[in-house]
Parts: C-alpha cells; structure tokens; sequence
C-alpha cells in the first residue's frame, strides 16, 4: 500500500528542501518542518509515542515493507543495536490518522540521542537526558507551549545522507519552558561606578620666598662622584708657606723652652711691685 508512503520523504523529494527544522516539546511530541527552497513554505510533521510501540511498527511494516525494505532495514539495525529506544509514528500536521510509514523517529535514553529515519537516511541528533526523558514521558502540555529544543539543519551540512550532529553544532540547545536556552546561568557583575573626576591637588605654596638670582647652599651639591671639580682647591682658600727645604737626614732645629724670667711668678710680682701696670697688662695678654 501506497498511500502511507509521504512523497515529502522519498529518495528523490528530499533533496528539494533546503532542510528542516527538529523541535521537541514538554508534551512529549517532536516536530519536523521541512524547509522548502521558497522558504515562504514548510511541510510540518508530528511525531507520537504509542503506547506499545514495537506492535504499531510490525503493523507499518506488514503493509509496506515490500515498498520501503531499505527504511524498515534501517529502523530494525538501530533497535538491535539500542534495544531501550522507542519508536515514534510520524504523521502530518493536523491529521493524526495521516502516517507517513516512510519516516520514524526513535529516542534512547541510554545513549542520550535521537534518530530520524527518512526512507532509509538516517540522521542522529545528540541530546541530553533531560530531553530524551522529556519525550519519552510527555508530562507537559500539548499546546501553548513553546519547544524546550528547536534547531535548523541545512541541506549542505548532510546533503541528505547519513549524518550525525553534536551538541556543539547546535545554535541553542535545550531551551527551558520559556523558550530561552537553558544554560548555566552566568553571574551578572554588577557595573563599576563611574568614577569621579580627580580634582587638581593645590599646590602648597613654600613659606620661604627664594629670590631666583639668589644662590644657596644646594647650588653646591654635587651629584657626579666624578666630577674634577670636586678633588680642585676652592678659589678662596688662604695661600700657604711653603717648608723650607731642608738636606735629606738632618734633624729640625729646635729650641727648649726653660721658662723666661718675664713669665715667672717672681718676674710678675717684681713687676707688680714696682709699679708697672703697663708691662702687667702686656704680660696678660
């Protein structure tokens, strides 16, 4: 039978769309938009986790696996390979009874992933185990609600062949109920206070007015260790006399003083007796 085969995911209308949209939801749902070249139009997809999953998939396959061997051989290697999965049905939007047999989304939550199945493409979308879980239990809400994943794959990064994307090619990721991306939330810093301008600081004027002809004593100090004019003679300095030359090995001359009759205590009394203030005051000074 035909008329569950979706032309949208066949071999040769694939590579018509420019790519398409994943979004998950708290709902538990998935939705798939086709993005048409126009991109003025999409072909949207929901997804359902039926409650025995594995018996609606022999259902799909007893009446199509003659037309989609290659689709259902790719579903069957990734449920050997993950036996936790679950299988999704895809159906198009506002028709629930509407099933495309020729697509599947499954979700292991063991290996924190998801795979999209188009005709035997498969296309392994990295999550986190807070989003599988999510999808596999569908506690939210089924409308109202923003998708807490929505990511757009282009054509040229798959071309329409076997593919896998990590968490690092996602623009945003895991989004919160909001619709924001859920991340660690950074700390905001408050902002520096602007700050006042310096205001000049007065010059304090000096107590002591120098006159700028004036020279002091620090107009002498020299800082240069070398300088030549630290080891000159000062202009001012008193002139000497000279030793008078004297024959190598001959001792000086030289007088002993024995205490002249003038300087005596005799000499002064004498002197004192005899009236002679005048040679008193001479020999007291």
């Amino acid at each position: 039978m035909t008329e569950h085969i979706r032309p949208e995911f066949t071999p040769g209308t694939l590579p018509t769309f420019n790519g398409y949209h994943l979004q998950i939801f708290a709902s538990g749902r998935a939705k798939i938009s086709l993005q048409t070249l126009t991109l003025k139009k999409k072909q949207e997809f929901y997804t359902v986790l039926p409650k025995r999953d594995r018996e609606g998939l022999r259902r799909q396959k007893a009446r199509s696996l003659k037309d989609l061997p290659e689709h259902y051989a790719a579903v069957d290697q990734l449920l050997s390979d993950h036996p936790d999965a679950k299988v999704f049905r895809v159906h198009e939007k506002g028709n629930n009874n509407w099933t495309a047999d020729n697509a599947h989304v499954l979700a292991s939550l063991e290996q924190e992933a998801l795979w999209l199945v188009m005709s035997g493409v498969v296309h392994k979308w990295q999550l986190t185990a807070m989003l599988v879980d999510v999808l596999l239990r569908g506690k939210g809400k089924r409308t109202g609600e923003a998708s807490i994943f929505n990511e757009y794959m282009p054509s040229y990064e798959h071309d329409w062949e076997d593919a896998a994307f990590e968490l690092a090619d996602y623009k945003e990721g895991h989004r919160d109920v909001g619709g924001q991306p859920s991340e660690v939330p950074q700390l905001r810093q408050s902002p520096r206070p602007t700050p006042k301008p310096l205001s000049p600081t007065p010059k304090r004027e000096s107590r002591t007015t120098i006159d700028p002809m004036t020279e002091t004593a620090e107009d002498y100090v020299l800082d240069d260790p070398d300088d030549p004019s630290i080891f000159t003679d000062p202009p001012h300095d008193p002139p000497y006399e000279p030793f008078p030359d004297q024959p190598e090995g001959t001792a000086w001359e030289t007088k002993t003083f024995k205490g002249g009759t003038a300087y005596g205590k005799a000499g002064l009394w004498a002197a004192y007796r005899n009236g002679d203030r005048d040679q008193i005051s001479t020999l007291r000074q």
